[in-house]
């Protein structure tokens, strides 16, 4: 096994902080070795004292096959599997070994046999997400293909329409979808190349990769027609009213900063449960406020006992029990917002009594997704 150099420093500093003590002359540790097509070994990877010499197996080492009463041996294991040995040399006078120091190198051979553990998972897991990486490299090349093929019969098709403006302008939709889907590819590409996490991003990825074009100047509204556009595609396919905004404020006509384009992945995502989980003849839509950004449905109201409860993770409100889904949705999607100084909650009395925007709106369910208007823009 090819340990790497923390593992080899941390190993040989536990060496080091045992050494000298109670007639204690050496420290050795072997990890257990086996190459396909050959026997079982174990290779010594550090010891105390350091010596610079040639670092040999146990059997490649002759001064081992004899015995004595001034060296024991004690197995590093992980339950039944034997991760390796310490080996442990004293001055001690016929072989009498202190309990205490017996005591102490079990000690230290449990956690060398954890340290060992952990260096193995490492590995192993360096490998998964390698072979990982070369997979979504193939999928990601492999999608680049079929993509442009779309958008070259599509181009095809509008020239045979010739004046069917009507199904020009869905074919025209599909064109700009293909390109979204472009764009998540490359995405997907740069997530896939070495990135250095931020300490306050947690465990969860986005809900979708963001848009990584940080040169394009973009606004609110260059972030929400995709997916308006989107939600009254599905609106008509599913015969449900449909409600989108006339008349946009003036901040959301202004360029954004680069981190706030997560807000098209927040709002795409509440218009997706609003669509999986509202009555099939609820309305669904989405409002302009002066601080935010509304999107609602007509259909059964969420009970006021779920209003925080579906925002945990892995919960599942009632609307929800027998339709997929993974419960992590809106657990995200406030995540996010809080991430870029806001937040997102369900409309409630409370929140209507304050405002009288909110308080105008007659809609069942309203989820408020509260910006930090005056740090938007450039």
């Amino acid at each position: 096994m090819k340990i790497s150099q923390k593992f080899e420093d941390l190993t040989l500093k536990q060496l080091e902080s045992f050494g000298c003590l109670m007639g204690v002359t050496q420290l050795v540790l072997y990890i257990a070795s086996a190459k396909e097509g050959s026997k079982a070994t174990f290779e010594m990877i550090a010891q105390w004292p350091k010596v610079d010499k040639l670092l040999v197996s146990i059997d490649d080492d002759p001064t081992l096959k004899v015995s004595s009463p001034n060296r024991r041996w004690y197995p590093l294991q992980e339950k039944e599997i034997l991760l390796g040995v310490l080996r442990v040399e004293t001055d001690l006078n016929n072989g009498n070994w202190p309990l205490i120091l017996d005591s102490r190198l079990k000690a230290l051979s449990i956690s060398l046999a954890k340290c060992v553990s952990i260096e193995i998972e490492r590995q192993n897991n360096n490998k998964e997400i390698n072979v990982l990486k070369n997979q979504v490299d193939i999928v990601i090349h492999q999608l680049r293909n079929p993509l442009a093929a779309i958008r070259t019969y599509a181009k095809l098709l509008v020239k045979r329409l010739g004046s069917d403006l009507g199904s020009i302008e869905i074919v025209e939709s599909m064109m700009v979808e293909q390109n979204q889907i472009n764009q998540y590819v490359d995405s997907f590409e740069q997530l896939n190349k070495p990135i250095k996490l931020l300490l306050d991003i947690g465990e969860e990825r986005l809900l979708l990769p963001p848009n990584l074009d940080n040169g394009k100047k973009i606004s609110i509204q260059d972030l929400l027609l995709p997916i308006l556009e989107r939600g009254n595609a599905n609106a008509k396919l599913e015969n449900r009213a449909w409600i989108q905004p006339e008349i946009w404020p003036e901040w959301t006509l202004l360029a954004v900063k680069p981190r706030f384009m997560v807000i098209s992945e927040i709002v795409a995502n509440l218009l997706e449960n609003a669509f999986k989980y509202a009555n099939k003849d609820a309305e669904i839509g989405i409002f302009i406020t002066k601080r935010g950004l509304c999107i609602f449905d007509d259909g059964k109201k969420i009970t006021k006992n779920e209003n925080e409860k579906i925002f945990q993770k892995g919960f599942r409100g009632a609307a929800s029990k027998k339709k997929e889904g993974t419960g992590v949705g809106l657990f995200l999607a406030r995540k996010l917002a809080k991430q870029i100084g806001g937040d997102l909650n369900i409309v409630d009395n409370s929140m209507k009594d304050n405002n009288e925007e909110l308080n105008a709106l007659k809609k069942k369910n309203i989820f408020y997704l509260e910006l930090p208007i005056k740090e938007l823009h450039l």
